[in-house]
């Protein structure tokens, strides 16, 4: 009997650490994630660090437009994850994807167009991705690429200037690798972790 309750014990402990390292506090949302930080492994720190993109020069207005109209589609997906609903995040995916079919690349030249291409791939295998899902866990997998794209897209063409937008990450998500997200507000929402643990994660990056 006192083995069982020593296992017991040591299940509730590991639990009330697990669900505690998560969730951490409202007034520190950004900083969610520091006892995870301690731990992570060298290829979840890889996926935190922020990607080197060099900014364009002389971005056509138009782009920067067009640019505003994907980020609006994925605020769309980023919330449907959130709310933990799988027919709308699949439908905001199918939206976002009919955005960037329309998108008019006549004004990208030379490396800004070769550069839009490279991500555009991203985008389109994620969204791929998400179409094919089974339930809302395989989609928030794709969101990772997608995320990917996007945050190359916002920090080479500046589509945002005059509103910040954040870069943030959550060591648990895509089954404990950890994945990037782009958000319009400071606050921590986790789209990859919805409602079970809605504010893990930090701040990485503020665009």
């Amino acid at each position: 009997m006192k083995t069982k309750n020593t296992i017991v014990s040591a299940l509730v402990f590991y639990l009330v650490v697990f669900i505690s390292g998560c969730s951490g506090s409202k007034k520190k949302t950004t900083e969610s994630h520091e006892g995870h930080d301690k731990t992570d492994t060298a290829k979840v720190e890889q996926v935190a660090a922020t990607i080197e993109v060099k900014a364009f020069e002389n971005v056509d207005a138009s782009v920067k437009t067009q640019l505003n109209g994907f980020l609006k589609d994925y605020f769309a997906l980023n919330q449907s994850l959130i709310e933990d609903n799988q027919d709308d995040a699949k439908a905001a995916a199918k939206k976002l994807s009919e955005t960037i079919s329309k998108f008019e690349m006549s004004k990208l030249m030379g490396e800004q167009m070769d550069f839009y291409h490279a991500q555009l791939a991203k985008l389109n295998q994620g969204l791929t991705g998400i179409s094919a899902s089974a339930d809302i866990e395989e989609t928030r997998l794709e969101l990772a690429t997608i995320s990917e794209g996007m945050y190359a897209l916002v920090k080479a063409y500046r589509p945002n200037e005059g509103s910040e937008l954040y870069y943030q990450f959550c060591p648990m998500a895509k089954n404990g690798e950890g994945a990037n997200w782009l958000s319009s507000t400071k606050e921590i929402v986790n789209p990859y972790m919805g409602q079970r643990m809605l504010k893990c994660g930090r701040t990485k990056e503020t665009l």
